[in-house]
């Protein structure tokens, strides 16, 4: 016989004498109404839910901002002391008739030597800053981007730089190539 109706209707519940209270009819755990325990359980859930997809946002967020933002911002400059001599290698390491770009302070030095003779001043062009080089073919400094020449010394000999390049002492002490400020 099919069973009509709720099992747990008012109606019967009444039947069952004082042992059931017609208030527990459909009552959950914890005496909550079952329609307030499904309620509050899925406005846990949902309140649950959006904090896990808040979190997981924030966390792209934050992972996608941080590179953009050191990147943005440069990182602070480090204090090279300034010296006016500085033991920059050893002598040998300037074969004859070659030039070698030694660090300076802030600035790059370039060394060369010819025939014995031991020069140096700035290996930085005067018209846009690149890196000069030395040229044994022609005996001269040549800067490869505009074609800009210098003398070994680093006065100009042609080209659309304004200014010679600077000077700097050079000289050997034991096996020590040392440089200063001229």
């Amino acid at each position: 016989m099919a069973q009509q109706g709720n099992f747990k209707s008012p109606s019967r519940m009444g039947g069952l004498g004082d042992s059931a209270s017609p208030s527990s009819a459909g009552s959950v755990s914890g005496g909550k109404p079952r329609d307030q325990g499904i309620k509050e359980a899925d406005f846990e859930r949902r309140s649950f839910l959006g904090k896990i997809v808040g979190g997981v946002g924030a966390a792209v967020a934050i992972s996608t901002l941080y590179p953009v933002v050191r990147y943005l911002i440069p990182p602070p400059l480090k204090e090279v002391a300034s010296v006016n001599e500085l033991n920059v290698g050893k002598a040998t390491e300037v074969p004859e008739n070659t030039g070698k770009i030694y660090q300076f302070n802030k600035d790059k030095v370039i060394v060369i030597n010819d025939n014995g003779k031991l020069t140096a001043c700035s290996a930085v062009c005067t018209h846009l800053g690149c890196s000069v080089s030395w040229d044994n073919a022609q005996n001269l400094i040549f800067c490869p981007c505009h074609g800009a020449k210098y003398q070994q010394t680093g006065e100009i000999i042609s080209g659309p730089q304004p200014l010679p390049l600077a000077p700097y002492k050079v000289r050997v002490e034991g096996e020590n190539l040392i440089i200063s400020k001229a």
